[in-house]
């Protein structure tokens, strides 16, 4: 039986539940590629039929096992690009409506990106203006190296698929992002995996060329093209869809069980200076106040969690590291030296070159 943690440990994970609809599809394209999906079920508290419901939900290792099977089985036949050209606009709910009625691609890739948690929650995508160019990162809110390669390569796959169903054509044409070859023009995605000899098998089934070997996980889109119209363009329907998904959102959050170790989590995963609590609650989508409350609900703080995470970051730094107190001290995001002594004497009763020195451990951190 596959391992996947207690309950504790499974929450680490933020939002930690994926739609069953999309481990569905998954098993369905494993079949589809002539393989049995039954061993991708196996020791998981979940099979095909559970999947069926509309609300299913999967938490995300569980979901992450399934996707190693699945990878493991029918990886090397493709299976990124054939689950993305089945996971349509209908599968993705209130959030590909949103999308689809959407008044210009803009404001589809600004949904897509705001509520792309509720979809993926191991994904988050950050979008820059480069001169003439649109880039759209995508980001991994936790570390998965052994699928790592092939979620960047499925999701860039479907938010391609779907950027070219849902331009309304006739105003992509006059806008000069008329199909050349079956490619819209201008636009690429980037990623950092050696091209896979599968690749030549679906390139030309995609309107866009990927390019591997690349320095991150990259979308580019011209500027131009943000105006473009979408394909059902309703401002209004738009609206009502984004207010689903914020509801779905919010739901999510009060759903996800210990919001102290949501916090952490993502404090743990981003380098220093750690956010503010103003912009971790934006990241939650959520008011600075509530998650306040939130977390003195359970008789703590953002500060006291900040401090824990940089307390436990910097033992690590001073155990295994060779780096000065004051290199230490700059990667922990304090400007002034004398501060971060004063914050590490008052976390472990020692002063940071003590601890090097020797003596026995503080206890590890369990928890703000």
């Amino acid at each position: 039986m596959a391992t996947t943690g207690s309950d504790n440990e499974r929450q680490m994970l933020g939002i930690f539940l994926v739609p069953g609809v999309y481990l569905r599809v998954m098993g369905e394209t494993v079949r589809r590629l002539g393989h049995d999906d039954r061993p991708l079920y196996q020791g998981l508290a979940f099979g095909a039929e559970d999947l069926k419901a509309d609300d299913s939900r999967v938490f995300v290792t569980d979901a992450m096992i399934m996707a190693q099977r699945a990878r493991a089985i029918a990886g090397a036949q493709g299976l990124s690009f054939a689950l993305a050209r089945e996971l349509r606009l209908t599968i993705h709910g209130t959030l590909g409506f949103a999308a689809l009625t959407s008044p210009t691609f803009e404001g589809a890739l600004d949904s897509v990106r705001r509520y792309l948690r509720l979809r993926a929650p191991f994904l988050t995508m950050n979008r820059t203006l480069a001169g003439d160019q649109v880039l759209v990162q995508l980001c991994t809110e936790f570390e998965v190296p052994d699928l790592y390669d092939f979620l960047a390569e499925t999701v860039s796959a479907t938010l391609i698929l779907l950027t070219e169903q849902l331009l309304d054509r006739d105003d992509a044409r006059a806008r000069g992002f008329a199909l050349e070859d079956g490619k819209l023009p201008g636009v690429s995605v980037h990623l950092s995996a050696p091209e896979p000899p599968y690749y030549r098998d679906f390139a030309d089934q995609l309107p866009v060329r990927f390019r591997y070997g690349q320095s991150e996980e990259m979308l580019m889109f011209p500027r131009p093209l943000l105006a473009v119209r979408m394909r059902l363009a309703d401002a209004e329907a738009s609206a009502m869809a984004r207010e689903q998904c914020e509801f779905e959102l919010q739901k999510a959050l009060r759903e996800q069980g210990d919001t102290v170790l949501a916090v952490r989590n993502v404090l743990r995963t981003m380098p220093a200076p750690l956010p503010s609590l103003e912009a971790m609650a934006v990241r939650f989508c959520v008011s600075s106040r509530t998650l306040k409350r939130r977390l003195a609900e359970r008789e703590t703080s953002y500060r006291e969690i900040v401090e824990a995470v940089l307390k436990d970051r910097a033992i690590q730094l001073l155990r295994y590291t060779n780096q000065s107190v004051s290199e230490i001290a700059y990667e922990l995001g304090y400007a002034d030296l004398s501060n971060f002594s004063r914050a590490f004497r008052k976390w472990t009763g020692k002063s940071a070159s003590e601890f090097r020195e020797g003596g026995p451990d503080p206890a590890p951190e369990l928890g703000p």
